[in-house]
């Protein structure tokens, strides 16, 4: 008797919430979002590869909201300062953080960010997949990944390469020695 009258209860009050919620047609509660500019924060430099997928996706969204979607690009210190500031702004929906490779990265680089990677961000999409390659002139002796590791071993100071990125310091040389990242 008890278990029946509360199924009772909660089937009432689930229907008095569905009643109330039914006020507000589903037109009228989507034209409240969003009533304001959308802010995605790109934490690089314009022009590069992250930039330009997120002026696609944000020229995209604003045809499909019929709202002002802008990049604000917030580059600098590995993307820490755009990601800190997508971190601390209002939870509202409207600043969002065009994240990358470097975000997962950024914990194991930096025992100190000035936030939770995983308690002040909830993914919302995958946007694009981006490949990481090797690349050599064609009269270098490298012919293979094999060729630049055992170059790299062998000579690790004189060893030739181009990098970026805030992990440059730390993944490369730790797969030569430790004389390879004295000189860097």
């Amino acid at each position: 008797m008890f278990l029946e009258r509360k199924i009772k209860t909660v089937a009432l009050l689930f229907t008095l919430a569905a009643c109330s919620l039914s006020v507000f047609s589903a037109d009228r509660a989507l034209a409240f979002f969003p009533d304001k500019i959308i802010r995605i924060v790109v934490p690089f430099a314009p022009g590069g590869g992250t930039d330009v997928i997120a002026r696609t996706l944000a020229q995209e969204m604003a045809k499909d909201l019929g709202a002002t979607v802008i990049i604000e690009n917030k580059p600098g210190a590995g993307t820490v300062i755009g990601t800190q500031a997508v971190a601390t702004s209002e939870p509202d929906g409207y600043t969002l953080l065009m994240g990358t490779f470097a975000n997962a990265v950024n914990p194991s680089l930096n025992a100190k960010l000035p936030y939770d990677p995983h308690k002040d961000f909830a993914a919302v999409a995958l946007i694009a997949r981006s490949f990481n390659i090797v690349v050599v002139n064609p009269k270098s002796p490298f012919r293979s990944i094999a060729d630049l590791i055992a170059a790299a071993k062998a000579d690790p100071i004189n060893c030739p390469m181009g990098r970026s990125g805030p992990a440059r310091r730390r993944i490369w040389p730790a797969n030569c020695s430790r004389t390879w990242q004295k000189s860097i």
